[in-house]
C-alpha cells in the first residue's frame, strides 16, 4: 500500500490516484506543486509539511529550535534610523533566553482556514526577544522628528506587496483544490473547468481529461433515461473507452431505432419494420416485426393482392411459423385461377399449399375438368391421361377405362395389335378387356411363329397365357430357339429354352445331350467340379457315369492325391472315349504315376536264396539231349539291389531311371560270380513299364508289387551248349532311399 502525500490515506500500489481525495501519486508538494526532495518532511519552497507513512508519524523527531520563516517570503524589518542625540547609556538588563518553539503540526491543506479562497501563509516561528532598552524620562523641551509615520507607511507598503506575491503564487493550488472538491461532489463540469485553470499544476491536465470524460458519460446516462438516444449516443461516444461507454453508445443507437420503429408503427409500417430490423434483438423488436408483417399481409389479402400478401407472410415466416397464412394465400389464388378456368395454374397453386384444406380434392377437380374439355375435343389420349390423374373424383376412373377401350378397338381396326394389346391392358377389367389383351398377343405370336421369328413368337405367346393353344405354340417357339442355340454351341441358352419347351417333341433328350456337351466342354477346360455337375444330371446317358469318375480322378490328381485318383480312374472303362479329352491317356497317366510312386526307392533281395539254373544241351546231326541242374546260393546277395526314381514332365508323360546290381554266373564251380551294375533311363513314358531290359541282357520284371531279375549266360563248346540262368527276387525297403 502507498500513502497519499495530500490527505495521508492508504491506497493500492498500482493505483495512479488516491481513492479518497483523487490526488495523483506523483512526488510533488500538494500545496505549491514543487518536486519533493526524497527523505524530507517539509516542502523546501513553501514549508508545507508532507504526510508520511504511519511508521514515520509514530516516532517524530523532536524539534528543539524554531524553524525560521523563509527569507524570501517574510517582509524584512525596517532598517534602524539614526537619532541625532545619543541617549544616555541604559542600565544593563540581563538577557532572558528564548523558549524553544513547539514543533509545528500543520493541518491538511484542504482543512486549512481560507480567506477569499486564498490560504494564509504559514506563521513564522517567534524570534528571540531583544534586550529591553533603558527607560528614559521624556524631555518636554525636546523637539521630536516626524519619522514614525514614514516608517509605518513603508512597512505597510512592503507587506501589501508580499501579500500580492503570495496570492499570485498560490492561485493554481487554490484552483486545483477547488476542482478536486467539485470532482468529489460529482460536479464534473466545474471540476473540468477548474482543472483546466490550474494549468500545469501537479496532474491538473490529466484530472481535467478525467472530469471531461465523466461529464460526457454522466450526460449520456441522463440523455438515455430521458429517451434522447441520439444525444446519449453522442455523449457516450465522446466518453471514449471509459467503462462501458462504447457499449452504451451502441445500445443508444439500437434503442433509437427501436423508438423510431414504435413511433412509425401506425403511420409507416414498412418504415417501422426497417427500424425494428436495425434494432436487431433489442427488446421485442422481432415480435413487433412479425406483428407488422402479418398485419400488412392480412391487409393485402383483403384487397386480393395475393403476391404482396404472400411476400409479407413469407418474411414473417422468418420469425414465427405462418405456414397456414402462406398456404391460405396460395389456396385462394388456386380458387381464383380455377374459377377463371386456368386449371394448370390452379393446380400449381394447390400443389404449393402442402395439403392445405381440400387442396388435393381441388387438384383432382381441375384434372377432371381438363379431361372433360379434351374428351369434348375428341383428344382421347389427353382425356385418358387426365381422367386417370383425377383418380376417384366423380366417375373419372370409369370414364378413363371407357375411352381407353375405345382407343384399343380403333387400334385393332387399324391393325396395330401391339398398341391394341397395351390399351386393352390399360382398360383393366372394363368389359372383356382382359380377354382382348390375350387375343391380341396370340395373333402377334402366331404371326411371328409363321415368320420363324421365334424370339418374338415366344414372348408374345407367353403374354397370351392360356388363350387357345398359346402354351403349345409357345413351347414350339422355345424348342426352335433351343435348336438354333445348339447349332451355335450356345449351350447355356439352349438349356434355358429346352427347359421352357418342356415335353415338346424330344426336348428332354436334347436337354440331356446339351448337359453332356456342357460337361465335356467344362472337362476340356479343367473345370472338373462344373463338369461333374453336368455329367451327374445326364444319368446313364452315354459315358456320363464314367466321366463323373474321371472328374473325381482329375480333382485328386490336381491335389497330388495319387492313390485316391487311381481309385476313381481304375473304375473307368478302357472303352470310354470322348472328343476334346483323352480319357484313356489320362487313365494310363494316373496308373503310371501311382505305380512309380509306389516303386521308387531301393529294392533288396527278397531272400538269401539266389537261384541259378544250369541247362546243358547236346545237339548233333543224329542226337539231341538236354540236362538241367538247379543250384541255390545263400551268400552272394550282399551287394545286389535295384534303385528306382522318376519325374513328371507335366504333359501326361513320365521319366523313369532304374539302376540294378546283380551277380552273373558263368559256371557252377565259380560260386562268387561277377557283380554287374547297369542303369536304364526311360523317358516320356505314357504307361508304367512292367518289363525293363538292360544292355547286358538282364531283364527286370514287375508283378504283384515284386521285382524279379533274370539273367541268362550261354556257353557253347562243340555240340554242347551250357546256359546259366540266374534269378533274383527283390523286395521294397520300408523307407525309400
Amino acid at each position: 500500500m502507498k500513502t497519499c502525500l495530500k490527505c495521508g490515506a492508504q491506497f493500492d500500489d498500482n493505483a495512479l490516484f488516491c481513492s479518497k481525495c483523487g490526488f495523483k501519486d506523483v512526488q510533488f508538494c500538494p500545496e505549491c506543486g514543487k518536486p519533493r526532495v526524497p527523505g524530507t518532511l517539509f516542502c523546501a519552497s513553501c514549508g508545507t509539511r508532507y504526510y508520511t507513512a504511519p511508521e514515520e508519524q509514530a516516532a517524530p523527531a523532536p524539534i528543539t529550535e524554531a524553524v525560521p520563516a523563509p527569507a524570501a517570503e517574510i517582509m524584512p524589518p525596517p532598517a534602524p534610523v539614526a537619532i541625532p542625540e545619543a541617549p544616555a547609556a541604559p542600565a544593563p538588563v540581563e538577557a532572558v533566553p528564548a523558549t524553544p518553539a513547539e514543533p509545528s503540526m500543520l493541518p491538511p491543506v484542504d482543512t486549512m482556514p481560507q480567506m477569499n479562497a486564498v490560504p494564509e501563509a504559514p506563521a513564522a516561528p517567534a524570534a528571540p526577544a531583544a534586550p529591553a532598552a533603558p527607560v528614559k524620562a521624556a524631555d518636554p523641551n525636546k523637539k521630536k522628528f516626524p519619522l514614525i509615520p514614514v516608517i509605518i507607511g513603508g512597512v505597510a507598503l512592503m507587506a501589501a506587496a508580499g501579500v500580492a506575491v503570495f496570492f499570485i503564487a498560490t492561485t493554481p493550488s487554490r484552483k486545483y483544490k477547488s476542482a478536486v472538491k467539485a470532482f468529489d461532489e460529482g460536479d464534473y463540469a466545474t471540476a473540468a473547468a477548474q482543472f483546466e485553470q490550474a494549468g500545469d499544476f501537479s496532474d491538473a491536465k490529466e484530472r481535467a481529461e478525467e472530469a471531461t470524460t465523466l461529464l460526457h458519460y454522466t450526460n449520456g446516462k441522463e440523455a438515455f433515461e430521458k429517451g434522447e438516444y441520439d444525444k446519449a449516443k453522442e455523449e457516450f461516444t465522446a466518453a471514449g473507452k471509459y467503462k462501458d461507454a462504447k457499449e452504451r453508445a451502441e445500445e443508444s443507437e439500437i434503442a433509437g431505432h427501436y423508438a423510431k420503429g414504435v413511433s412509425l408503427s401506425s403511420s409507416d409500417p414498412d418504415g417501422a419494420i426497417a427500424e425494428f430490423e436495425k434494432a436487431g434483438d433489442y427488446k421485442d423488436s422481432k415480435d413487433k416485426i412479425f406483428d407488422l408483417l402479418v398485419a400488412q399481409g392480412d391487409k393485402a389479402l383483403e384487397s386480393d393482392e395475393f403476391e404482396k400478401a404472400a411476400d409479407y407472410y413469407k418474411k414473417a415466416g422468418q420469425y414465427k411459423d405462418v405456414s397456414d397464412k402462406v398456404n391460405n394465400v396460395l389456396y385462394e389464388q388456386g380458387l381464383k385461377a380455377a374459377e377463371a378456368k386456368n386449371y394448370d395454374k390452379a393446380i400449381e397453386y394447390f400443389n404449393s399449399t402442402n395439403g392445405y384444406k381440400d387442396s388435393a380434392e381441388q387438384i383432382k377437380k381441375c384434372y377432371f375438368q381438363i379431361a372433360e374439355e379434351a374428351a369434348a375435343a375428341n383428344d382421347l389420349e389427353k382425356a385418358t391421361n387426365y381422367y386417370l390423374l383425377a383418380g376417384n373424383y366423380n366417375n373419372a376412373s370409369t370414364k378413363a377405362q371407357e375411352i381407353i377401350y375405345k382407343r384399343a378397338e380403333n387400334e385393332v381396326a387399324a391393325g396395330n395389335l401391339e398398341n391394341a394389346a397395351r390399351l386393352f391392358a390399360e382398360a383393366g377389367n372394363y368389359k372383356d378387356a382382359p380377354e382382348r389383351v390375350k387375343a391380341a398377343y396370340y395373333q402377334l405370336g402366331t404371326k411371328a411363329l409363321g415368320e420363324k421369328d421365334y424370339d418374338k413368337a415366344a414372348d408374345y405367346l407367353k403374354l397370351a397365357g392360356d388363350y387357345k393353344d398359346a402354351a403349345t405354340k409357345g413351347k414350339e417357339a422355345y424348342y426352335n430357339k433351343a435348336r438354333a442355340c445348339l447349332d451355335n454351341k450356345d449351350y447355356a441358352k439352349a438349356t434355358e429354352y429346352l427347359q421352357l419347351a418342356g415335353n415338346y417333341k424330344d426336348a428332354k433328350t436334347l436337354l440331356t445331350s446339351t448337359a453332356y456337351a456342357q460337361g465335356i466342354e467344362a472337362l476340356s477346360n479343367n473345370s472338373f467340379a462344373t463338369a461333374k455337375k453336368y455329367f451327374e444330371s445326364c444319368g446313364k446317358y452315354k459315358f456320363a457315369q464314367d466321366l463323373v469318375k474321371v472328374c473325381d480322378g482329375e480333382t485328386n490328381l490336381a491335389m497330388n492325391k495319387l492313390e485316391e485318383a487311381w481309385t476313381f480312374y481304375s473304375k473307368v472303362s478302357t472303352k470310354t472315349k470322348i472328343s476334346g479329352f483323352d480319357v484313356q491317356a489320362r487313365r494310363n497317366y494316373a496308373s503310371a504315376k501311382v505305380l512309380m510312386e509306389r516303386v521308387k526307392g531301393r529294392w533288396d533281395p527278397k531272400s538269401n536264396n539266389i537261384y541259378v539254373k544250369h541247362i546243358t544241351t547236346y545237339r548233333s546231326a543224329f542226337f539231341r539231349r538236354k540236362w538241367t541242374q538247379k543250384y541255390y546260393y545263400k551268400t552272394l546277395q550282399t551287394n545286389q539291389f535295384v534303385q528306382i526314381s522318376y519325374s513328371d514332365n507335366g504333359d501326361g508323360t513320365l521319366n523313369m531311371s532304374v539302376t540294378v546290381c546283380f551277380v552273373r554266373f558263368t559256371s557252377p564251380s565259380i560260386v562268387g560270380g561277377n557283380y554287374t551294375t547297369e542303369t536304364v533311363n526311360l523317358t516320356n513314358q505314357k504307361k508304367f513299364p512292367t518289363v525293363i531290359k538292360f544292355p547286358s541282357g538282364a531283364k527286370l520284371t514287375y508283378k504283384n508289387n515284386t521285382y524279379t531279375l533274370t539273367y541268362a549266360k550261354n556257353k557253347k563248346s562243340g555240340s554242347v551248349k551250357d546256359q546259366y540262368r540266374s534269378t533274383v527276387v527283390y523286395k521294397k525297403q520300408t523307407t525309400a532311399q
